[in-house]
């Protein structure tokens, strides 16, 4: 499917996901089809994507913008996590799962408590004073699509980040592992620390999606610690299994501009 840039922007803001030459797209609401599968290659997506008078994704946090308020992105975050919030009872068809192994049901999704999440799991998100804002990054739903994953005993591949690298040889965890950093040299400068919770990847337990009503994609949330204010940062992200190419569609960039608290 086919659609002009100038189409899209009347909608919600669009990103696009390109496998071989068929476009995947994202309408945000308008097209929920689209929002929820991808039957192309794997791919992640960031909140809060707040629709701001901007091409490009931003978080821009600004008290001194009526556009860039830090509430705005409190209220979309718990917007997003309304779904993840509902009580165990209304996911009494998920299960607790087994973090080493894939979930091999079509019938119960395992549970992901987004508890694990931490203070990115709550408001306001790190979006008070002092700014140490949270970003959650989203696997998109691929269906019946199981990764194969990097494990301590792997043989790593040499443009994986070479910290990466020691908390994967370091770690016995067997989830698809996601790193984010500057886009270029400047941009990492003044980056920042960032803490990946609960951890730098996606558990295998997750994989693979086979339609279950009740599945919750999971998440990885970034919390940016001492990010340079006043400064526009390009952040990057890419995930690591064996069997992602490490191709555009297997990363997510977006920039972080932070003013006032």
């Amino acid at each position: 499917m086919w659609i002009s840039i100038d189409y899209a922007s009347k909608l919600d803001k669009p990103f696009f996901l390109y496998a071989g030459l068929i476009p995947k797209s994202y309408f945000g609401n308008n097209f929920p089809l689209f929002r929820q599968l991808d039957f192309g290659s794997p791919g992640i997506s960031f909140k809060p994507n707040v629709l701001l008078p901007t091409t490009s994704p931003i978080i821009w946090v600004n008290n001194s913008s009526s556009n860039a308020r830090p509430k705005r992105y409190i209220q979309a975050l718990s917007d997003f996590l309304e779904e993840y919030n509902k009580s165990t009872e209304s996911y009494k068809t998920a299960v607790e799962c087994n973090d080493t192994a894939s979930n091999t049901s079509d019938i119960r999704p395992c549970f992901f408590n987004i508890e694990d999440l931490g203070v990115c799991g709550k408001p306001p998100y790190g979006y008070t004073n002092p700014l140490q804002p949270c970003i959650l990054i989203k696997f998109n739903k691929r269906f019946d699509w199981i990764p194969i994953y990097y494990n301590k005993s792997s043989h790593l591949p040499e443009n994986m980040p070479s910290v990466l690298q020691d908390v994967v040889r370091s770690s016995n965890k067997n989830q698809i592992w996601l790193w984010c950093d500057g886009a270029n040299n400047v941009d990492k400068e003044h980056v920042g620390k960032i803490d990946y919770l609960p951890s730098p990847g996606f558990p295998v337990q997750y994989f693979p999606f086979m339609g279950q009503p009740d599945y919750l994609a999971p998440m990885v949330a970034l919390q940016f610690k001492n990010i340079t204010p006043f400064r526009l940062v390009t952040v990057e992200c890419n995930l690591w299994a064996l069997n992602i190419k490490k191709e555009a569609h297997s990363a997510l960039d977006f920039q972080i501009f932070l003013g006032e608290p």
